[in-house]
């Protein structure tokens, strides 16, 4: 499809890329009476590209409130009446961030890129893995498109320890959902870009310089941002927490690094049409702060995998003595790394046998070792001391426990913080019993951490 150029001085002339800008005057204008003015069909391709009243307001060199007043007793009030006819709910428009979401549902946007079997105008995939396995996950897959999609979620975190397969599981949720963005992103963070050059690049990548018109000073931050609300943006963030600080509690940025802070509280807070897909063994601050309001934010948990799917990943390799691969399954939690690692193992030194492997009573943590290594050296003063006591007891112990034995001098709050922070690294198990919640290690870090306090002697 082409388009006719719009004249290099008409401001906003981006918008007719996206918007069938034709049709929409002219609705508009049935609503209003008479047509749009020059000025009203300005305002509306600058919120239609992703502007707010002040920095159309900055473009046009004009005062914020002319922009403002004429947006809530004119433009505001013509797409309600559109709307209405569309539907018996009343619409209100309050707000400049809902123009493009409500008129975009309304069927104005030119359908570019949209729609099953079609791909995004731009693509950025910088390390997106290939990721051909996918064991037992279709269901979260089901749930997190729809998160994506229809629920119009902002930000979603999928978070869990190493190897429980947080990016295979991003990479099928990119791949399954492409077609209905028009701009799709993978950016890997496993070598802590800094965030203001990775901004640059991706406008770069996405958007020729031709394309990006700007308010005086603005930065890449904000320029991503208008992209978001002005486009249909999918961004995947692979290994969030590179770019979060180890030695202290969970959620704190490494030096130099907390404009991803900012860029998660406002994708989080401000309204477009876009998803923000993270993949991390931590849970940052802002989205642990943000989750909860309307479904807008979320994070979710990876488990094990189901006892079927672990099952299928052990017969690759194979193993005899299948009657006992659930024994082999249960204390690494059904985590796929870890299970491929000791398959492999099993496979190459024990000639297949689950059996002669299991008689040996241990637990092989073989390379997998070198992951738990990379996230416990991330723990705070306090929180290494309370794994190392949990990795010291034979059973889950409740708060009261852990208070007595290795918080007596501690304040309530500063103990409360820890075992918050580690659970939001994904570390403890927690279970309820007898009304007392109790906290353990999974077994996989019990191993390690005991191995460790073997070697310190």
């Amino acid at each position: 499809m082409t388009f006719q150029p719009q004249p290099a001085d008409e401001p906003f002339a981006e918008a007719k890329q996206r918007w069938q800008l034709d049709l929409l005057y002219t609705d508009l204008g049935v609503v209003k009476g008479r047509g749009l003015t020059r000025v009203e069909k300005t305002y509306l391709r600058g919120l239609l590209c992703g502007y707010g009243p002040n920095e159309i307001a900055e473009q046009l060199q004009v005062k914020n409130d002319t922009v403002r007043n004429a947006l809530s007793k004119g433009l505001y009030r013509y797409i309600e009446g559109r709307l209405s006819e569309q539907q018996p709910d009343l619409i209100r428009v309050e707000s400049w961030g809902q123009v493009a979401r409500l008129l975009g549902e309304a069927g104005y946007q030119r359908q570019l890129g949209r729609g099953k079997g079609k791909v995004p105008q731009r693509l950025y995939l910088d390390g997106l893995p290939d990721a051909p396995e996918f064991y037992g996950r279709e269901a979260e897959l089901a749930q997190l498109s729809q998160a994506i999609g229809q629920d119009n979620c902002r930000v979603l975190l999928l978070l869990g320890m190493g190897g429980i397969g947080k990016t295979t599981l991003a990479a099928h949720l990119l791949r399954h959902n492409q077609s209905d963005f028009d701009y799709v992103v993978w950016q890997s963070l496993a070598h802590a870009p800094a965030a203001e050059p990775l901004f640059e690049a991706l406008l770069t990548h996405l958007l020729p310089e031709t394309q990006r018109p700007t308010v005086n000073g603005e930065s890449s931050l904000s320029q991503l941002l208008r992209l978001m609300k002005s486009h249909r943006c999918l961004i995947v963030l692979e290994d969030f927490q590179s770019v979060l600080s180890g030695g202290q509690f969970v959620g704190h940025y490494r030096d130099g690094y907390g404009a991803y802070g900012e860029f998660l509280r406002r994708v989080g807070e401000e309204t477009h049409q876009s998803c923000l897909v993270l993949t991390s063994w931590e849970k940052p601050r802002e989205v642990a702060h943000l989750e909860g309001m309307g479904g807008r934010v979320r994070s979710h948990l990876l488990q094990g995998l189901p006892n079927a799917a672990a099952r299928q990943i052990l017969s690759q390799y194979q193993l005899t003595n299948p009657e006992a691969w659930d024994d082999l399954i249960r204390p690494y939690r059904a985590n796929p790394l870890a299970l491929k690692i000791v398959a492999t193992t099993i496979r190459d030194l024990f000639e297949g046998s689950v059996d002669e492997y299991l008689n040996q009573n241990t637990l092989f943590l073989g390379d997998f070792t070198y992951l738990l290594h990379q996230q416990m050296a991330r723990l705070s003063e306090l929180e290494t001391i309370i794994v190392k006591h949990l990795a010291t007891v034979t059973t889950p112990m409740s708060l009261a426990d852990l208070k007595t034995s290795i918080f007596p001098k501690r304040r309530q709050s500063e103990w409360i913080a820890a075992l918050e922070s580690l659970h939001r690294r994904s570390i403890l198990e927690t279970r309820h019993a007898d009304q007392k919640l109790l906290f353990s290690l999974q077994p996989v870090v019990m191993k390690y951490v005991t191995s460790q306090l073997v070697t310190e002697g």
